[in-house]
């Protein structure tokens, strides 16, 4: 019975009471005022002197898990008999809600953990909290508006037997290219400045010298390789029937377990190549083909790993620029020292003229086909896949469903 209904028997009851001179029925009638009114003051304080604290992740990653503590505490004496806390965040799959009882003085916490199975930007929270009385005439709502971000980034695969693109070093001297991190191109010494670190300096030669001297390096001459992840909207395809599908046997800890789409396919083929790159210790820049123009500059470094898989985080397959307009545009990046792979399920075959006129400029190249037929079948990429084979440009067929290391490997 809600506190409205409980209103109006007392309203008929009265009616009813001044008519027959019950006496009865006028105790009745102030017990149901009474009741209202303690209900009232009962459910009103039934979230005062509350407070909530949260500790999540804020980073998390396709396939794995995120925690999340809610921790919620009773400054008041009187204790809360039942209060439901409703989680609203908007991680997919991911659920804190609970109700719990908290006595005066004491605190209550949870935790929950929640496999990441989309990449993107989400929130922990807000949280409302809810109580009443224990008659259930009048319920409270108190919103609490603090969240946590969470950043999932995108799968990434070992590829083991992932073959770079050789490139052609140029001959003669290394360029002087001083840089601040430590790789294996010791060019000299000097001496220590305030703020130099400490894992620099040259013990042998501080020794020696009678005074600090730290180390001077330059970047390795070992060549770049520059990703190109085309994200344009009408080769995006889906497969619907994806937890039914597929293919990559009965192995339920496989990545692509978590991949339905031709997008998701290739952020994270990108991802996984640039921590191949990075492993086999070549600088790696990236080219997003999205709405928003996303551009990293080649590095060898942890930095571009973490900006790399920031900026594969949010992309999406919204962008309106070819590919054979983004090769033409992007080509003086690249030269006969840095080498291309081309990620993509483009069926137009114009990306591919352009793509060889890069080539003729000794420019190294490979090309990650994303098949969009073994997503949707009325998408036919076979006239794309057979006019590669006519190139001298390495090409891997991906179909829905394989496992990249298996298909990204060298043949």
């Amino acid at each position: 019975m809600t506190a409205i209904r409980l209103a109006i028997l007392i309203v008929a009851a009265l009616a009813v009471a001044q008519v027959n001179e019950w006496k009865p029925l006028d105790q009745l009638i102030a017990a149901g005022i009474v009741l209202l009114i303690i209900t009232y003051l009962w459910s009103r304080q039934s979230v005062r002197s509350i407070a909530m604290t949260r500790r999540s992740s804020d980073r998390g990653q396709v396939g794995n898990l995120v925690s999340d503590q809610i921790t919620i505490e009773n400054r008041g004496r009187l204790g809360k008999l039942w209060l439901e806390v409703r989680d609203q965040s908007s991680l997919p799959g991911h659920n804190s809600s609970r109700v719990v009882n908290v006595r005066g003085r004491t605190r209550t916490e949870w935790g929950t953990q929640s496999i990441c199975s989309r990449r993107g930007r989400f929130q922990f929270g807000p949280v409302s909290l809810r109580s009443g009385d224990p008659f259930g005439l009048f319920s409270i709502r108190m919103p609490v508006l603090s969240t946590v971000d969470v950043l999932v980034y995108p799968a990434v695969v070992d590829l083991p037997w992932f073959a770079l693109p050789a490139s052609t070093l140029s001959g003669g001297p290394v360029p002087d290219r001083r840089t601040q991190m430590s790789t294996p191109m010791v060019t000299g010494i000097r001496d220590y400045v305030q703020g130099d670190a400490y894992n620099r300096i040259s013990w042998t030669a501080t020794a020696r010298l009678s005074r600090l001297m730290v180390k001077e390096f330059d970047i390795d001459p070992t060549s770049d390789v520059w990703l190109i992840l085309d994200l344009d909207h009408q080769y995006r395809a889906y497969a619907y029937d994806h937890q039914e599908t597929f293919a990559g046997g009965g192995d339920s800890t496989a990545i692509e377990q978590w991949l339905d789409s031709t997008e998701e396919y290739a952020v994270t083929v990108a991802a996984s190549i640039a921590r191949s790159c990075l492993n086999q210790g070549r600088g790696v820049g990236m080219i997003a083909t999205g709405a928003h123009y996303e551009v990293i500059q080649a590095e060898n470094s942890d930095r571009t790993y973490i900006k790399v898989l920031e900026a594969l985080s949010v992309v999406s397959a919204d962008g309106y620029r070819p590919l054979a307009e983004v090769l033409v545009a992007e080509s003086r990046r690249f030269n006969r020292n840095s080498s291309l792979i081309v990620i993509t399920s483009s069926t137009d075959p114009n990306w591919i003229e352009a793509l060889t006129m890069i080539t003729s400029r000794r420019v190294q190249a490979s090309v990650v086909f994303i098949d969009r037929s073994s997503f949707d079948e009325a998408n036919d990429g076979s006239n794309v896949l057979e006019r590669l084979k006519n190139t001298r440009v390495r090409t891997y067929e991906l179909n829905y469903g394989d496992l990249l290391a298996n298909v990204l490997r060298s043949t």
